[in-house]
């Protein structure tokens, strides 16, 4: 809807350029996205209970290693149902694309 908003905008702008028009469309929604990405990096914890580093420092959350991390997300039943679930879809992407 927004696109559709903002190409009649830059058709406009561009004195009915439609080439141009909807070129420059795609980079206002990712602008505004990469804006709202970084000042999420910047204003948001980690987790309901705060920040890792700060849970860390006062002993609520314990340190886990890259491959203890690893090693839980592999046998997790769940990992692999979600993986298959992906890779059906991304085959029938690949065909549908085709």
């Amino acid at each position: 809807v927004v696109g559709l908003g903002l190409l009649a905008l830059f058709k406009v702008i561009y004195d009915g350029d439609s080439e141009k028009a909807w070129r420059t469309v795609c980079i206002v929604p990712a602008i505004i996205a990469f804006i709202s990405g970084i000042t999420i990096y910047f204003i948001s914890e980690d987790s309901p209970k705060g920040n890792y580093s700060e849970l860390k420092k006062r002993g609520l959350m314990a340190e886990v290693s890259a491959a203890a991390s690893f090693k839980q997300g592999f046998v997790n039943v769940n990992t692999w149902f979600l993986f298959f679930q992906y890779s059906c879809c991304f085959g029938v992407e690949l065909t549908m694309n085709n």
